[in-house]
């Protein structure tokens, strides 16, 4: 009995540093995220000469002000606006499957330092996965801007993007100006410009580039009084709506074109954080997952899965690394060992550093989410690195991991083989 009290407590106090280390994806997510990088993951298609149009959302029926979730059967309630009940799980009651890691060999990925000095925090990638970028000045006499190391060179030099530091989408198409009570969006194509009517907030570009969401609460209050309304517009603006009312929640990304991830409770009071997919289409909302302390959630590049995690929850079966289908069909634990950081590759592979606070060297693991394979891709007596602060990102086409190394500071590229 002592071994597993003692098995227990590492757990926990486990689960109590991760909190701490992940803490930075625990809030609904508003896109552009951060002036840093890119804020989307959105396809590129033609542009057009004019700002665009979407087809225009169904009506809805709107409920007075301050409603709440409520329990019920998964459809919008018909009472007003943002009086939407958590609905159908989409889940059955049948115990949830582990994936064990399988470990196989796996060609050698390979390690080098693009930048130095000390040199910088938060890269993001360029669409083409070609160049690291990120904001800098290198010298006294040159400007403040975005920089980038061509990742196909040899012996790259930091060269200037541009000197507009801004809110830009993952596809660089477009970028977001945020002013007092005035939000514009730019396609940078033929830098075309509107304004939008979010009153000042970021705005979050829908993976077809038809739509944007935006969220609007109360700054003043604490965030466990607040009461966030989710809304939703086509791409140039028109069409605004109110969807949904969500307390102590917000918008949480775009699923598809017509399918928001949105986080809430049911009243302020509500101990339990829910997560839901939402389709404006339809008005009705399926219920992912439940948990007291539920965090981390990240999307799939496609939209289909759901990964998030849970820790120190009362019933320690709860606590670890987990996958949702963003359709609510299927929910899956992993396997302890593998609870950590983690960043989507692909649509299908999942790239996990395990958590091992005594470690030297961090290690990166694969899971195919559909096969439930897992892969071990560095050794870290192989490829020793360790991330500082999980400042690492991975380049859209799944090819290599830049990251900042806690050792000197300055960004590193690990390459992936397949």
């Amino acid at each position: 009995m002592a071994t597993n009290i003692r098995r227990q407590a590492k757990w926990v106090a486990a689960c109590a540093l991760v909190v701490v280390l992940m803490a930075g994806s625990c809030s609904p997510q508003t896109e552009p995220s951060s002036p840093t990088g890119p804020s989307s993951q959105a396809s590129q298609p033609s542009r057009p000469t004019e700002p665009p149009t979407a087809t225009p959302l169904p009506t809805l029926q709107f409920p007075s002000p301050e409603p709440t979730l409520r329990p019920g059967s998964g459809q919008a309630s018909q009472a007003g606006s943002a009086a939407l009940s958590p609905g159908e799980t989409g889940q059955t009651a049948t115990p949830i499957p582990t994936l064990a890691p399988s470990p196989s060999p796996t060609p050698v990925p390979t390690l080098r330092q693009l930048t130095e000095g000390g040199c910088c925090t938060q890269p993001f990638w360029s669409p083409d996965s070609q160049q690291v970028l990120f904001i800098d000045r290198p010298a006294p006499d040159a400007p403040v801007g975005i920089w980038g190391v061509d990742v196909t060179q040899s012996d790259p030099t930091p060269e200037l993007v541009t000197e507009r530091i801004a809110f830009y989408t993952a596809d660089m198409d477009f970028l977001v100006e945020l002013g007092e009570d005035k939000t514009t969006i730019e396609r940078l194509a033929d830098n075309a410009r509107w304004t939008v009517p979010a009153e000042g907030r970021p705005v979050s570009i829908s993976p077809g580039q038809k739509r944007i969401a935006w969220q609007v609460s109360d700054d003043d209050l604490p965030f466990e009084r607040q009461v966030t309304q989710v809304w939703v517009a086509n791409l140039d603006g028109s069409d605004a709506q109110a969807v949904a009312t969500l307390p102590r929640g917000g918008f949480s990304g775009w699923i598809s074109d017509d399918v928001l991830l949105l986080s809430g409770r049911e009243t302020l009071e509500s101990r339990e954080h829910i997560l839901y997919a939402f389709s404006l289409a339809r008005g009705r909302m399926i219920e992912l997952v439940r948990a007291e302390r539920l965090r981390g959630g990240l999307l799939s590049p496609d939209g289909a899965w759901l990964a998030y995690y849970v820790a120190l929850d009362e019933d320690p079966a709860q606590n670890g690394l987990w996958l949702v289908r963003t359709d609510g069909s299927e929910r899956r634990q992993l396997e302890r060992d593998l609870f950590g950081a983690y960043q989507w590759r692909d649509a299908s592979r999942l790239l996990i550093i395990p958590f091992q606070p005594e470690a030297v060297s961090h290690e990166l693991w694969e899971l195919d989410v559909n096969t439930g394979e897992t892969r071990h891709l560095t050794d870290p007596d192989v490829i020793p690195f360790k991330i500082a602060n999980g400042d690492w990102t991975v380049s859209p086409d799944g090819q290599h991991v830049a990251f900042v190394e806690s050792r000197d500071r300055n960004i590193w590229l690990l390459t992936l083989m397949d």
